[in-house]
């Protein structure tokens, strides 16, 4: 890391608050945070490695910003990335659910979550019971069906029939192995 980066990140502020953000690093991810308001960035690519509530990064950083969990006015006033100043991040759904709305940088990928987002991403997410069961009732719902129809002269319909089916056949064996 050259002086010129330490120096934007020691000038980095909360979007919200305008207050310095501080540097922490968990399980070797560096992140920001705002003590003003319990926001937090993460650079481009990070979030999955707090988004899973099983995973001690996750559980770790949760735990340390709900130290500084304060109520915010407006959510929906645009914020510019602290990161790229000049930016402003776009605010978007975290999943497809819309429980979660996220702030991004269109410039480096940033992310920015406010007080209480990351615990809200962490609780949409499923544990493997939950996702041995979610994939059960989709191979349920999607069951192979037969098609029926007259093969083209130039396809080998009979083979990738078989392809189908075999692939059916293992995504059940997984599912039921689970």
């Amino acid at each position: 890391m050259t002086s010129e980066d330490l120096d934007k990140i020691l000038k980095m502020k909360c979007p919200r608050t305008q207050t310095p953000l501080k540097r922490v690093i968990v399980g070797k991810v560096p992140v920001y945070y705002s003590k003003a308001c319990g926001g937090v960035l993460l650079e481009n690519q990070t979030l999955s490695n707090f988004e899973n509530p099983q995973e001690k990064r996750g559980n770790v950083l949760a735990k340390h910003l709900s130290q500084f969990h304060y109520e915010l006015d407006s959510l929906n006033k645009r914020i510019s990335c602290p990161k790229c100043p000049d930016t402003v991040m776009l605010r978007r759904f975290y999943s497809p659910l819309h429980a979660v709305e996220i702030d991004e940088c269109p410039s480096c990928g940033a992310i920015w979550l406010d007080t209480g987002e990351l615990e809200k991403i962490q609780s949409l997410m499923l544990n493997e019971k939950e996702r041995a069961l979610l994939r059960i009732e989709l191979m349920k719902k999607h069951e192979r069906i037969e098609v029926k129809g007259m093969p083209h002269t130039h396809d080998n319909w009979n083979k990738r029939g078989d392809k189908v089916d075999a692939f059916f056949d293992l995504a059940s064996y997984i599912s039921n192995s689970w």
